[in-house]
């Protein structure tokens, strides 16, 4: 696959439906820890139904958007305003605000909300009807891929706990909106993006993104190249728990989104769904992964440690203080 200038996309693609699915995705993953999906499965009708809400809300006058923001930070829940963290605080390093918006949603049960990772969603069926449903449908049919990809990873790996120990994860379905100023400007600041360098927290992240440019990621050579999915096509990223159980064997890639001025197209939209195991579920270096000449890279920690220590930093720019899986990684 090639970009839209003859560049080669430095990323494989995978159909889900061919009969040695799971040894092409342990080569992708092992590769860059990106991958395109095909032959997934999800619904068209679903990511559409969702999408379009997403366009009524951020269509919406700032003031009535920010009544449905989370007001712990933790939560990881309703609307994110624009300017309101910088991931890259995530690795440890400040950077000016990202100029994206988002919304953050999951079904909650009852019992979630006395967990500050699991709280309920405020959700805006006032202000854009039927976000609630529309959200909730697209939750499901990303949870039942994300089930089939734990499946796969869980044979890869030899991890047989690894789907029953995922079904009660922190997981969440962001719509992420980036856009120029009502002028068709982009007002930045020196070593502003609309999304600043990081790594996911995730088992993996599933990423539903228009098929524009803006996403960059490290390549093999610590250089920023652009990857753009097909139409119809998702994108998987290895997260920093499957970086962890595989003493980075599976690498957790770095990626940002890049504004206009770098490339970026004026309006890109995406739909990922951040994918966990279990709160209390524990994650080491397996043996498998583990050698004299490879020592283990990972002190064992709970989802909920590292995901507490990630998670949060962005959003009051503050330096993370879990492990970061990208230290030493060059880039250029």
């Amino acid at each position: 696959m090639v970009l839209d200038d003859g560049t080669p996309m430095p990323i494989d693609t995978v159909d889900l439906q061919w009969p040695d699915a799971a040894k092409r995705l342990e080569v992708a993953l092992a590769l860059t820890g990106f991958v395109q999906l095909i032959g997934h499965g999800l619904s068209n009708a679903s990511r559409r139904d969702f999408r379009a809400v997403s366009d009524v809300f951020f269509g919406l006058d700032h003031d009535t958007k920010t009544r449905f923001i989370h007001p712990d930070p933790a939560a990881n829940r309703g609307y994110r305003a624009r300017g309101s963290e910088a991931l890259s605080y995530s690795l440890g390093e400040p950077s000016p605000p990202d100029l994206f918006e988002s919304f953050n949603t999951a079904p909650t049960a009852p019992a979630d909300v006395h967990h500050r990772l699991r709280q309920s969603t405020p959700w805006p069926n006032e202000v854009t009807p039927g976000f609630s449903s529309a959200a909730t449908g697209c939750f499901h049919e990303f949870g039942k891929l994300a089930r089939h990809l734990d499946g796969l990873i869980g044979e890869i790996l030899g991890l047989p706990w690894l789907a029953e120990r995922s079904a009660s994860g922190p997981d969440m379905l962001a719509s992420i909106n980036y856009r120029p100023d009502p002028d068709g400007a982009e007002q930045l600041v020196d070593g502003q993006l609309r999304m600043g360098a990081h790594s996911d927290y995730t088992t993996f992240t599933l990423l539903d993104a228009d098929p524009v440019r803006g996403l960059q990621i490290v390549g093999p050579e610590g250089e920023w190249v652009d990857v753009i999915p097909e139409p119809g096509a998702l994108l998987m990223n290895v997260g920093d728990v499957l970086a962890m159980l595989t003493n980075d064997s599976w690498p957790s890639t770095l990626h940002r989104v890049v504004p206009m001025e770098a490339g970026g197209a004026p309006f890109r939209r995406s739909v990922a769904y951040f994918h966990y195991p279990d709160l209390d579920v524990e994650v080491a270096p397996l043996d498998l992964f583990v050698s004299e000449s490879m020592p283990a890279r990972y002190a064992s920690v709970t989802v909920e440690e590292h995901l507490l220590g990630k998670l949060v930093a962005p959003k009051t720019q503050q330096v993370a203080t879990a492990a970061s899986t990208t230290a030493g990684r060059k880039t250029s």
